[in-house]
């Protein structure tokens, strides 16, 4: 019996190396810590929990000051070092988004964020016209509503400990929602709200299963109860999903009817052409190669969207305000802005003219990192940064460590948003700062999270500001305000809380 495992633990060992030969190659020849055969850095097994997997690759970065690489089992990471490995990287067409990623495609389909080749080059050029920053200006109401919402919400807790991130969850999902589909989902009025719940719930449990190699096996997944739990939750999404679509083509087929009906220059057809545009409305319209998208394709796109704009806006948002309440100083330059541009309503002009807040904003970014990493997958040989890569290999863009280099930004673990000022930002060499990732893929909706970033960040200093005489005692009180406020705050890639700060 013996003789037999040896057998069969030999012929697994030959398999290996006839079918990774070239992968372990290449690992061997880039440095990384300790790995065994077989199993490779076991230790890290133990730091996939995002709050210490993000230490350990912080930690990485700084011993071997290039390139390096782990062992996951025969899985091989390399983690670029540089910014130019990182343009090459990011601009490889022939690089695809890690396995990983498409365990993503229960929620999202085949949506922009994991598809690759001629269906993503077709579906984000069908796309691009509903990111158009006309479109985008004229979300500015619906935007400034729902922020209103929110501050109404914070009032009404009298400073009390609060979980901020739920309730910046539901704003930011109503917000898109509602600018991406059309529909008032009203989960920040109605904390029970069951899509709310199985939205975030499935964002959950999608992460916990990425960042376990053994649940990526389908055969172990399919058989825990977190999939049961996952498997829930989608029927309430995709039971949504439909629904929305359905009743956005029937909206549209109406307002059609109307216009061969009615003569063009009537006024009801020229507030139908008036209408604000959704995405969701750009995808029901575009044909591509003469034929229109498939309810999948348009289900996957908005699915995509909202899963990446919502989850990563509203960790943003909890930076923010976590930073505005850290740095008072910080609050009273962005009060006094806001004061000599901002009268009466909000409007997209004045919003676009806070330079201020787009630089404290671009620095929260910077200092934070709300996405540290992002990945691409090799599938054919490949040259990056000198080094030659075959297929089957991950690659690791560290995008908080490039954020945080000495290299390129001075003192880099300081909170200074000046750095950004027109002319230090113009001395950064490409690639460095990418909170939206860069190249063909970069984020299409980056200027639609930042307007959703300003709007909300002006509506609460503007509602939250105290009327006191003396400017020290104000600031004190403000910064006291937001720090109770974030006391219940909790957030998995939260590189640097000071204790002092949060028991303030």
């Amino acid at each position: 019996m013996s003789l037999v495992l040896i057998v069969l633990l030999t012929c697994l060992i030959c398999y290996f190396i006839h079918v990774k030969w070239n992968i372990f190659a290449v690992g061997s020849r880039i440095p990384g810590p300790v790995a065994l055969p077989l199993v490779g850095n076991v230790q890290m097994i133990c730091k996939l929990k995002p709050e210490s997997l993000f230490k350990s690759i912080a930690d990485y970065r700084a011993q071997f000051g290039k390139s390096y690489r782990l062992w996951l089992g025969p899985e091989l990471w390399i983690f670029l070092h540089s910014p130019e490995e990182t343009r090459e990287a990011l601009n490889d067409s022939t690089l695809t988004r890690p396995a990983a990623f498409q365990q993503l495609s229960v929620l999202i389909g085949n949506g922009l964020l994991i598809s690759y080749g001629k269906q993503w080059e077709t579906h984000r050029r069908a796309l691009n016209p509903a990111f158009h920053m006309n479109i985008l200006n004229s979300f500015t109401h619906v935007i400034a509503q729902h922020g209103e919402e929110l501050v109404e919400k914070l009032a009404a807790t009298e400073c009390k400990a609060i979980e901020i991130s739920d309730y910046l969850f539901a704003c930011i999902l109503d917000t898109i929602i509602e600018t991406s589909m059309g529909k008032e989902l009203n989960s920040l009025r109605d904390p029970n709200n069951r899509y709310a719940h199985d939205f975030h719930k499935t964002s959950e449990l999608l992460f916990k299963r990425m960042t376990n190699p053994l649940l990526g096996w389908d055969f172990i997944f399919k058989r825990t109860n977190m999939y049961r739990e996952m498997s829930a939750s989608l029927a309430v999404i995709h039971q949504l999903m439909t629904s929305v679509v359905d009743a956005r083509i029937e909206a549209l087929k109406q307002q059609q009817a109307l216009q061969i009906e009615l003569p063009s220059s009537d006024a009801l057809v020229e507030g139908i052409r008036k209408q604000r545009r959704t995405l969701l409305d750009t995808l029901l319209t575009t044909q591509i190669d003469g034929e229109q998208l498939t309810r999948s394709d348009i289900c996957d796109e908005v699915n995509t969207f909202v899963f990446a704009g919502v989850d990563t806006t509203t960790a943003a948002m909890c930076f923010v305000l976590y930073s505005l309440g850290k740095y008072p100083l910080e609050q009273q330059k962005l009060l006094v802005e806001i004061r000599e541009v901002v009268h009466g309503e909000l409007t997209t002009e004045a919003v676009n003219s806070l330079t201020y807040l787009d630089m404290f904003l671009k620095e929260v970014l910077r200092f934070y990192t709300v996405v540290p990493l992002t990945g691409r997958q090799t599938t054919e040989e490949t040259v990056i940064g000198g080094r030659r890569y075959c297929a089957g290999i991950t690659l690791w863009i560290n995008l908080y460590g490039l954020a945080h280099d000495e290299r390129y930004f001075d003192e880099p673990h300081e909170f200074r948003p000046l750095r950004f000022a027109q002319t230090q930002s113009e001395r950064l060499p490409p690639y460095v700062y990418i909170p939206f990732s860069g190249g063909p893929h970069i984020c299409i909706g980056r200027k639609y999270a930042l307007l959703i970033m300003k709007i909300i960040t002006v509506q609460i200093l503007r509602k939250f500001e105290v009327k006191l005489r003396d400017p020290a005692e104000k600031l004190v009180l403000q910064a006291q305000m937001v720090l109770k406020a974030l006391q219940g705050f909790n957030l998995i890639f939260l590189p640097r809380l000071e204790a002092d700060t949060m028991a303030a």
